[in-house]
């Protein structure tokens, strides 16, 4: 079964990650380890952008969020190739259970009149039971006239395979939907148009800046223009250069 989709509150993400900024500011190597190992996605490749952010964002409150989203990013992907892993588990499951069950019958392999081996045997279709047409007239004919020696045979059951399968429904992730708007770049940039077009909306409540996450969409709102704003300038800069 499928874990259900991270949730920082849940996780009490953020009281790690505070405990693990304290430790940090206060020196005690002893709490900072313990504060580390509560972070377990604090690997050198994030610690390396942490260090980046510290290096290049003057603004400490920015400083501060960015750092901040950057852990909390990284047990989120975590936690969606944990989900993956879950849910190929779940698929194999699923194939462990499926229960197939065969039955195989003979098929006749020689003339059933004269005993010549018969040629392209089939396992489908009707069956193959004599050599050529003379031997199946031959054999009509030695029955209708109930000589002794007649050959009378009735093949009444062929290859069958059956497959019988329990199906175990795997609920489809909602992960695998986020990450299919992250890859692609028109996706994000609707994305970002429907948001604004929301928050302008004075209708929409859950936007109005008394909600708890009022705070939170600001300042990451800020942080994408400050963004924007330096892709910009890198922009102009290198037309300039190009001239």
């Amino acid at each position: 079964m499928a874990t259900k989709r991270y949730d920082p509150t849940a996780t009490d993400f953020n009281g790690r990650y505070a405990r693990w900024v304290a430790a940090l500011e206060s020196g005690t190597e002893a709490e900072l380890l313990e504060a580390t190992v509560a972070l377990p996605t604090l690997n050198k490749r994030v610690l390396a952008k942490l260090a980046a952010v510290d290096r290049d964002e003057p603004d400490s409150t920015v400083r501060a969020e960015r750092k901040r989203v950057l852990v909390l990013l990284s047990e989120m992907n975590a936690n969606q190739a944990a989900r993956l892993r879950e849910r190929k588990q779940a698929e194999q499951r699923r194939r462990d259970r499926t229960v197939r069950v065969e039955r195989r019958v003979e098929l006749p392999t020689t003339c059933a009149r004269c005993g010549t081996k018969l040629k392209e045997v089939k396992p489908t279709g009707r069956p193959r039971l004599y050599c050529s047409p003379a031997c199946r007239k031959a054999a009509y004919e030695d029955r209708r006239a109930h000589r002794d020696g007649a050959v009378k045979v009735q093949v009444v059951e062929k290859l069958v395979t059956e497959v019988r399968e329990r199906l175990i429904e795997v609920p489809h992730p909602r992960s695998d939907c986020i990450n299919a708007v992250l890859a692609d770049d028109d996706l994000m940039v609707s994305v970002i148009w429907t948001l604004t077009a929301l928050v302008r909306d004075s209708s929409r409540k859950a936007y109005d800046p008394g909600q708890p996450k009022f705070e939170s969409l600001h300042l990451h709102a800020r942080v994408l223009s400050e963004a924007l704003d330096h892709r910009a300038g890198i922009g102009s800069r290198r037309t300039e250069s190009s001239r």
